[in-house]
């Protein structure tokens, strides 16, 4: 049986090109991953870092006032009949009628005080069911009640503290049902916390300079800076309305100082003398 053997020739050339690409790509990889291998060879610029902190002392110069005044509707039984609609707003208009009336009072009082009505702030009228339980003598089941709160805030903002005491007491004198307290604050907080984040920066500076000098090194450009600061909430001096003792002429309030801290890390880059 005779069989045709045919002569094999040179490669064609798209497969001597595949084979041309293949041998540049593996010698681009080993070129790539030698310059690698180089570069995490190169040692890391020389850095100190420096941590520092200031804080100051301000006594607040402006204080703030919070108060609230409620009415409530008489409680009436939850049964299973129909609610009497009528009745209810009634109760309701009678309540707000006298909310009204209290906190206009209240208002004109301290106006006649020397309290300018810029700085009263007289919020609006808020209205809420409330749903409680009661058992009576001989009953198995409590029995149901509802009725309606009814409530309006006031704020003060003074600017000077002396009338802090004298303010308290017409609130009280007025019988607001609750006093959340007195907030004491800083009006000029935000240059003040800029003199503490300065400060702060300078003492950084300051240890970097030193540690490079001592070490025989040089202090170099900047590379990084952390700041974190505490500024304290307004200071509340917090008291009760509901005590006949709170209520003193002549009380004092003292609201003391509030401290401001800033502390900073910076990175330098620094150059050895060498």
């Amino acid at each position: 049986m005779l069989m045709n053997h045919a002569t094999r020739g040179p490669a064609p050339l798209a497969q001597r090109l595949r084979r041309t690409a293949m041998l540049c790509g593996l010698a681009l990889c080993t070129a790539s991953a030698t310059h690698m291998a180089r570069a995490d060879q190169t040692p890391a610029p020389a850095l100190v870092h420096v941590s520092a902190s200031a804080s100051l002392e301000a006594a607040p110069d402006k204080a703030t006032i919070q108060a609230r005044l409620w009415e409530k509707t008489p409680a009436r039984k939850v049964d299973d009949k129909a609610p009497d609609s009528k009745a209810e707003g009634q109760a309701a208009r009678k309540a707000r009628e006298s909310l009204e009336s209290r906190m206009t009072t209240l208002i004109q009082a301290l106006e006649k005080a020397g309290i300018d009505s810029r700085q009263i702030s007289a919020g609006s009228l808020n209205l809420r069911p409330e749903q409680y339980y009661e058992r009576n003598n001989g009953q198995q089941q409590p029995q149901q009640w509802r009725r309606t709160h009814l409530e309006r805030p006031i704020s003060l903002a003074l600017d000077d503290l002396d009338k802090v005491p004298e303010v308290i007491d017409l609130l009280l004198g007025a019988g607001v049902n609750q006093l959340a307290g007195v907030q004491y604050q800083i009006s000029e907080r935000d240059a003040l916390e800029d003199k503490v984040l300065k400060e702060a920066l300078t003492k950084a500076r300051h240890k970097a300079q030193l540690m490079a000098e001592t070490l025989g090194a040089t202090l170099g450009s900047v590379q990084s800076i952390n700041e974190s600061s505490h500024s304290p909430r307004p200071q509340m001096m917090a008291m009760r309305a509901d005590m006949a003792e709170a209520k003193s002429s002549g009380s004092e309030y003292r609201p003391g100082e509030l401290s401001l801290e800033s502390s900073v890390q910076v990175s330098w880059h620094i150059k050895s003398a060498d």
